[in-house]
Formats: C-alpha cells, structure tokens, sequence
C-alpha cells in the first residue's frame, strides 16, 4: 500500500536564504519514502528579466537520509509590458528511503532562490509513502551551493564541482539554465558535461539542457516545458569523487544567465 502526503506551499522570500517549507510527520505504518515531488509558483506576475531558479532540499533530525538537493525546473521570465510565462510539469525524485514502522521520524522541508526575485516564489512538496520495505537502494542527490554565469559566447563555460562521499554508483544527472534578459527571436541551446577522474571509466557523460525559444516582439516570452533530469546513468565511482559541471552552449546568448548541474547517486 503507498499513500501520499503534502507540506503546503510557503512563500521563501524575495532573496536567497535558505527557509523552511515546513515538517510532515511519517506514518507509522510507512516503511519507505518512495519519492517526492516540488511544486512552486510566483506570488504574482514575474518581473521581466528575472528567471526563477530553485532548490528544494529534505533535512532530519531522525531519518539518515541527507544529501537530498535537487534544482527544479526553470520558470523562465520573458522581457517587455506583456509577456507569457509557464511554470514547467511537476518532477519526481526517486528515493527509496527505509523507514521504520511504528516510528514516527519527521522530515523537514526547505526552499531556496539561487536568485533573487522581485515577486516571491511559494514552494510545497508531496511525499509518496510506501508500507514496504523498499527492494532498490537509497537514491541521495547533491547540487553545488553556487549558481554559475553562462557569459554570451558560444562556448563551454566551467562551473561548479560537487563532491561525493560514501557514494557507489552515479544513477542521475540533472541541470538547469535560467535565462537573464531575452531577446526576441533568440534561442537557448546547449548541453552539460559531468566529467570526473574518479568515474569507472573515461566515457563521457553529456547531455542536452532542455531547449528554449523566445517570441516576438510584443509578446517575449520563453517558455520552459519541463527540466533536464537524466535517470539510468550508472556510473561507477570512487568513494569519495569530485564531479565538475561544464555547460556547453552552442548558440551564443543575448545576455548572460546562470547555470547549475546536479547528480544522483547510491552509497556504499
């Protein structure tokens, strides 16, 4: 039997402080947090030029579950007096995460701008329980703390590095690109490379950041369908493993914006 469960939304402020969303208590029958999965808006209408980029991370005093941040999709601003904006579809987290029945443990939510905002995003989280012993292993993620500028030009741009310790197996990767001011008729086109001397092998790891276009004049809206999340990667690594993120952009962008990658991984 699973079941599912929220923390309603919350408004994280117009600046980039870490705040928390709330706590959900577990039932005690549950045995496994399955996954969960972030929804989040604008308080009100976007402020041109100003992307919403935005982690969501689960902490607890009880349950060994840390690291568990993840970057959500973008919710790209257009530029002008009217302008379209979509919030992309919802993702999910696999966790796996065992629990112990007839405990109560509870699991604290949190929010974060990686920008800041004029208009304040509310963010919430549904968690799906299961009554099962889970049968994979526990999936933890991890994201730099630091977004990076993507800069104008077409070319690989370096960002940050995460760090993994106890890890096994790298299962996912994700990214993110939030545009700065659009221009009409431009494009966001590039990919993101996870590259790492303490991998398994040298076989690459890159892949495409999902495409956005800009409209015309008038109407300058960039609209983000969905994120860059990348599951059945599989690559083994050392214990202990420093992963790097290059974003490669292929058309060169009309003004800078700001990147992030993430992984998910098993431990050992």
């Amino acid at each position: 039997m699973t079941s599912w469960d929220i923390i309603t939304p919350t408004s994280i402020g117009t600046g980039v402080a870490k705040t928390s969303l709330g706590t959900i208590t577990k039932p005690e029958e549950v045995q496994s947090l399955i996954e969960f999965v972030p929804y989040y808006a604008p308080a009100g209408a976007v402020t041109a030029g100003e992307s919403m980029l935005l982690e969501t991370a689960l902490e607890s005093n009880s349950v060994n579950l840390l690291p568990k941040r993840i970057i959500n999709p973008v919710i790209q601003a257009g530029l002008g007096a009217t302008f379209a904006t979509m919030i992309p579809m919802l993702e999910a987290w696999n966790c796996n995460t065992p629990l112990t029945a007839g405990a109560t443990p509870q699991i604290q939510a949190f929010g974060q701008s990686q920008i800041a905002n004029t208009v304040a995003p509310s963010m919430g989280v549904a968690f799906h329980w299961s009554n099962s012993r889970p049968t994979n292993p526990e999936v933890f993620y991890n994201k730099p703390d630091n977004e990076t500028a993507t800069g104008t030009a077409a070319t690989t741009v370096a960002g940050n590095s995460i760090t993994i310790n106890d890890g096994k197996m790298l299962t996912s990767v994700f990214g993110a690109v939030s545009s700065g001011t659009v221009t009409a008729s431009s494009s966001i086109l590039c990919s993101m490379q996870f590259n790492s001397n303490d991998f398994d092998n040298s076989q690459a790891i890159e892949v495409p950041i999902q495409p956005n276009s800009v409209g015309l004049a008038g109407l300058t809206s960039a609209l983000n369908v969905k994120g860059s999340y990348y599951k059945n990667v599989n690559m083994g690594m050392k214990a202990t493993a420093t992963i790097s993120t290059v974003l490669r952009v292929s058309e060169a962008l009309p003004a800078s914006g700001s990147f992030l990658g993430g992984v998910g991984y098993t431990k050992i």
